[in-house]
């Protein structure tokens, strides 16, 4: 009957932690900071070059210090665009960076952040025609102005990963005559 008892309040505990909440006023902390260097438009490189032709997004800041509204075009196999938009935010709660996001062939994902060393890392887990794997991604500043996308993917709950893809993208400098 114990252990019941104890499996029930382990149980209920989860839940609640899960679905916490805070009415807190949002309190920056270290992490809060990891995305300063995030507003703006990016674009993709090639070869080390701007490429207008591949993937871009526009980042701007959202309701609080520590969230973004993201507009992405990304360019997929045989040339297909595809638009999505994703909300990038800090939940004081779980004390967390999370990830939504959706695109124009209405798929919605929702990911959770994870830091690892000194970076955060969104984590989902997908399961393509069959192909079931845990997934993480990771945009890392590469100096005042650049940063690199990694994907990776793990069959093994994430004990070792492989590759999905590595991109380097610029921020894309301003006209002193362009529009805010």
């Amino acid at each position: 009957m114990i252990r019941f008892i104890l499996v029930i309040y382990v149980l209920f505990t989860l839940h609640l932690t899960a679905y916490s909440q805070t009415t807190a006023s949002f309190a920056p902390t270290e992490d809060v900071h990891y995305y300063d260097f995030w507003a703006g438009n990016w674009q993709k490189l090639v070869d080390g070059k701007i490429d207008t032709a591949a993937d871009y997004f526009q980042v701007k800041r959202g309701v609080h210090a520590a969230s973004f509204e993201e507009n992405w075009r990304m360019v997929l196999a045989a040339n297909r665009i595809v638009y999505a938009q994703a909300l990038r935010a800090w939940d004081q709660a779980t004390q967390k960076w999370m990830y939504t996001w959706i695109s124009d062939t209405g798929l919605y994902q929702v990911w959770e952040g994870k830091k690892i060393g000194s970076d955060w890392y969104i984590y989902r887990n997908f399961n393509i025609d069959g192909d079931k794997y845990l997934s993480r991604q990771a945009w890392l500043p590469d100096g005042p102005e650049r940063l690199i996308r990694i994907s990776e993917k793990s069959y093994d709950e994430g004990k070792t990963w492989q590759l999905r893809f590595k991109e380097y993208y610029q921020r894309k400098k301003e006209s002193p005559n362009s529009i805010k």
